[in-house]
């Protein structure tokens, strides 16, 4: 394992070599996201991620845009549960200019009043045309059923009435208290040398005039009670989709998450995997169906998910079943195995050509555990996977564990019954 070079004020650097790419990567990470915000601040976060791009005490908002375009790079922002980043690609010849960018954005926003009111209504536009979507809609209900209460659970951007209650002094007051140089992880990669990178950030850091303004302390990240839910919410939509999930509590290593990738390759990853050849190709029981997992300090989330008609449903829902039950009960085949762990190396060969890709790979290893592996110790990883470590995390996931299932769409009373699953109507008010 790597650990981080330490820049001047407390911020830190991961740097990645990528010989031979012609493109840089740079993101600036804060580990601050969705589920560290106040019952008064939701939303906060991602609404500060929009005001970085409205203008600095150097630049405004369409000199940033255009300082990035006309060299012909991309320059853009997320917001996650965990953390927030502002990242940027472009030519290597410009990494100077990517990172000089991201730093003016993220220390040096002026939150202007007028940019934060046009802001306030383009949020709540994406809100709303993310309630308009059926696969978003159904993800956030499917995850307030799991993690009810719990602000893992909260929608990213927070609701309508959030942003509209919020005030500009409110958000300019948390984002001074939340984004300094010492919460900043800075990941880089491309065709520039580490310390080149470590250098000029340095010196970034150094001569920019800050003021000594105290950051708020780190917060807390608890493990969410996972709820075991029947549930089935009515929706108004053609289709209905459908999840079954589990929860891990820690701890966990980085061993832990590749034996949980090969594992989660062989169910529902990939073509080859077993719920996409078993209800799509064998069955022909829906178009999209996949398995995902997410690991954090706190949780591993693991959850099979499909879009079904309301007819299919009750034998979609019976063979993921079947399949994620066998799990439990039979270990992967050696076949299965081979072919995961050599899908999962010529994958992450592949990834290796985007230094956008091994910029977001050396942030999300350090958020996870403070430090990284480098891409040849990643591979050798990979290529050292053993079986015994796979099937361990096969029973620890599947063995006597209760699934949560939960179904959201076009539902009658008795597809409801037919599945054991609780009917909610579209207010959230249970069926009587």
């Amino acid at each position: 394992m790597n650990t981080v070079l330490r820049l001047p004020r407390g911020a830190a650097l991961a740097a990645d070599y990528a010989a031979g790419t012609r493109s840089f990567a740079a993101g600036f990470w804060f580990p601050i996201g969705s589920r560290h915000e106040a019952a008064h601040e939701r939303g906060f976060v991602h609404f500060v991620e929009h005001m970085a791009f409205k203008g600095t005490s150097r630049r405004s908002a369409s000199l940033l845009s255009r300082e990035i375009d006309r060299v012909g790079g991309f320059m853009n922002a997320f917001t996650d549960r965990d953390s927030i980043c502002l990242h940027c690609l472009v030519p290597a010849t410009h990494w100077r200019l990517a990172l000089d960018v991201l730093a003016d954005m993220a220390f040096f926003s002026l939150f202007d009043a007028l940019e934060f009111e046009r802001e306030r209504e383009v949020i709540i536009s994406e809100i709303l045309a993310a309630q308009d979507d059926p696969e978003e809609s159904a993800h956030d209900h499917f995850l307030a059923a799991i993690w009810p209460g719990d602000p893992l659970a909260r929608k990213i951007a927070g609701e309508p009435e959030d942003l509209t209650a919020v005030t500009r002094e409110a958000l300019y007051a948390f984002y001074r208290e939340n984004f300094g140089p010492g919460n900043l992880l800075v990941t880089a990669a491309g065709p520039v040398d580490p310390a080149a990178v470590a250098s000029e950030l340095g010196s970034i850091l150094s001569s920019a005039s800050f003021d000594e303004r105290p950051l708020a302390a780190p917060r807390a990240e608890a493990t969410p009670h996972f709820e075991t839910v029947r549930e089935y919410r009515k929706a108004s939509i053609g289709q209905v989709n459908y999840f079954e999930a589990i929860q891990l509590d820690p701890p966990f290593s980085t061993a832990d998450y590749h034996a949980f990738a090969a594992l989660n390759g062989v169910i529902g990853e990939a073509a080859s995997s077993r719920l996409f050849q078993s209800l799509r190709e064998e069955q022909g029981l829906c178009y999209s169906v996949y398995s995902a997992f997410s690991l954090g300090r706190s949780e591993l989330l693991w959850f099979a998910s499909a879009n079904v008609s309301l007819g299919k449903l009750p034998r979609l829902a019976a063979e993921m079943g079947r399949i994620v039950e066998a799990l439990g009960e039979k270990s992967l085949t050696e076949e299965e195995f081979a072919e995961v762990r050599s899908r999962l190396l010529g994958a992450f060969e592949i990834a290796l050509d985007d230094p956008d890709y091994r910029m977001r790979r050396l942030a999300r290893q350090v958020l996870f555990a403070d430090s990284y592996l480098t891409t040849d110790e990643t591979l050798a990883i990979i290529d050292n996977l053993d079986f015994a470590a796979v099937d361990a995390a096969r029973l620890r996931l599947f063995s006597g564990r209760t699934r949560a299932r939960f179904a959201y769409g076009k539902r009658t009373a008795a597809a409801a019954r037919e599945l054991g699953l609780e009917a909610i109507d579209e207010t959230g008010d249970r069926d009587a």
